[in-house]
C-alpha cells in the first residue's frame, strides 16, 4: 500500500477519520491525500445567494477545514489535499483512482431509517463500488 485517500467533510469528526488515516498511512509508510467533495445535488438556494456563490464559499469552507487538520493532524508531514465538486462517493472513487490509491479511508454517520432511506449513505456506496480496499471508520458517538 503506496497511497491512502482520506475523504473528510466539514464535521467535527473529520480530525477522527484524518487522525486514523494517518496513523494507517504511517504504519504503511504510504502517501496520503486528504479529500473533501462538495456536493451540490442537494443545493437550494433562496435568491440571495447564486448556486455558483454558494459552491465558491463552500469550497473555500472545505479548504479552511483541510488546512485546520493538516495543522493539526498531518503538521509536518507532506499531503495531497483534494476539493472537488460532484456527488460524493462519485468523486471519492474517481479520486482515488486518477490518484491511484490503494485504500480509501472515510467514516460514516450511522444513519438509520428515514435520514437513512432520504440521505443514503457515501460510504455504503463507495464499498459497493470500490475496486480498492474501503477503511471505513465509525463516527456515532
Amino acid at each position: 500500500m503506496k497511497k491512502i485517500v482520506i475523504a473528510v467533510d466539514n464535521d467535527p469528526t473529520s480530525e477522527k477519520i484524518a487522525l486514523s488515516g494517518f496513523q494507517l498511512g504511517l504504519q504503511l509508510k504510504a502517501e496520503i491525500a486528504l479529500l473533501s467533495v462538495v456536493d451540490l445535488t442537494m443545493l437550494i438556494t433562496e435568491g440571495a445567494v447564486t448556486p455558483k456563490e454558494f459552491a465558491d464559499i463552500t469550497i473555500n469552507d472545505y479548504k479552511k477545514n483541510q488546512q485546520m487538520l493538516v495543522d493539526t493532524v498531518f503538521k509536518e508531514h507532506k499531503i495531497w489535499t483534494f476539493v472537488e465538486e460532484g456527488i460524493p462517493y462519485e468523486v471519492i472513487l474517481n479520486v482515488a483512482k486518477e490518484w491511484d490509491a490503494d485504500i480509501i479511508v472515510l467514516g460514516t454517520h450511522g444513519r438509520t431509517g428515514f435520514s437513512h432511506l432520504i440521505m443514503g449513505s457515501v460510504a455504503e456506496k463507495v464499498i459497493r463500488h470500490s475496486e480498492i480496499p474501503v477503511f471505513i471508520i465509525p463516527t456515532k458517538p
